[in-house]
């Protein structure tokens, strides 16, 4: 399993980030480059940067394969819904799209497990689901997060690629886009290359005793752990964030969407050679890098946090 920190591979300015789906990390971390560096320097290697010359540009998306990629706090919004225009939204894919001839395919979020199979640019039109698979290179699956989790997929054999928004409600929901592109394209989850995007990580992701339940029951029961509060203190201490809410009196939880994942993915056959993992909280990680809903909700009040958007190109 390679294990990747975005905030680490960014510049200040940076609005978004694309990077090479990969397997095999162990080869590809260690490998100097030019410059005899190896480790953060060879993935950053592949990093485009959208401050570069329009050669960069061309360069990267000439490069065979898929990239995984999302949107920035520093963005601004990329809130999506059909009845409305999200100008900043239309201006940062402006600088993410390659040419004219691609198009970017979104679908109003819902915190479902739905997932479309789309062959043109119309075909999730209107459509409210979490989840978008394809083979068609001219389109770039997109979905928003801000604390849920964006995994990424792309099956090298036989080239479908796709996004699915996994959040507490939808944790599953990379199984079901796993399993259309099996029925859709004889696709086998042992060949996929899947990236688990930033998302809220279990320093910050406190729940109750509900919803710990139903993870640990339906998930992996590692995913879930006790918050003792007499162990948040202290250099070496897991802290409790101080935005923890929505969580009555009752005992509390620490909840890992990362491992829940990861229990979908083995159970479906995923090779955990084929996995990233994104270790950037988007709740804490330091700079405020990553829209998080927990985070700026409790600091600005409901429903004032940074959507982002994340997306996969090919």
């Amino acid at each position: 399993m390679r294990r990747i920190r975005i905030a680490d591979l960014i510049n200040p300015e940076d609005l978004f980030v694309t990077l090479p789906f990969e397997t095999e990390p162990e080869t590809a971390l260690r490998e100097p480059d030019l410059n005899g560096r190896s480790g953060v320097a060879s993935v950053e290697s592949n990093l485009y940067r959208q401050s570069g010359a329009a050669s960069m540009k061309s360069s990267l998306y000439r490069q065979s394969g898929a990239r995984f990629g999302m949107t920035l706090r520093k963005a601004g919004s990329m809130r999506f819904r059909w009845n409305e225009t999200n100008q900043n939204r239309q201006n940062t894919f402006s600088k993410i799209l390659p040419d004219s001839e691609h198009s970017v395919v979104p679908v109003q979020l819902d915190h479902t497990k739905i997932v479309y199979d789309i062959k043109s640019k119309d075909d999730t039109k209107e459509k409210i689901g979490d989840g978008i698979i394809t083979k068609n290179p001219l389109l770039i699956p997109t979905i928003t997060i801000a604390d849920c989790m964006p995994i990424f997929l792309y099956d090298p054999i036989t080239e479908v690629f796709g996004i699915v928004h996994s959040g507490w409600k939808g944790t599953g929901i990379v199984a079901e886009a796993l399993k259309l592109a099996e029925t859709n394209y004889g696709a086998k989850a042992e060949n996929f290359l899947i990236v688990l995007g930033p998302h809220i990580h279990d320093c910050c992701y406190i729940v109750d005793k509900s919803r710990a339940d139903y993870f640990a029951a339906e998930f992996t029961p590692d995913c879930i752990e006790a918050l003792n509060l007499e162990n948040t203190s202290g250099n070496d201490a897991k802290k409790l964030p101080s935005f923890v809410w929505n969580n009555g009196n009752g005992p509390l939880f620490r909840l890992s969407l990362e491992k829940a994942n990861l229990a979908v993915l083995e159970k479906c056959g995923v090779k955990d050679k084929n996995i990233t993992v994104c270790e950037d909280c988007t709740a804490c990680t330091p700079g405020e890098i990553f829209g998080s809903n927990r985070r700026e909700t409790a600091a600005k009040g409901k429903d004032n946090f940074t959507v982002m958007a994340g997306f996969v190109l090919r």
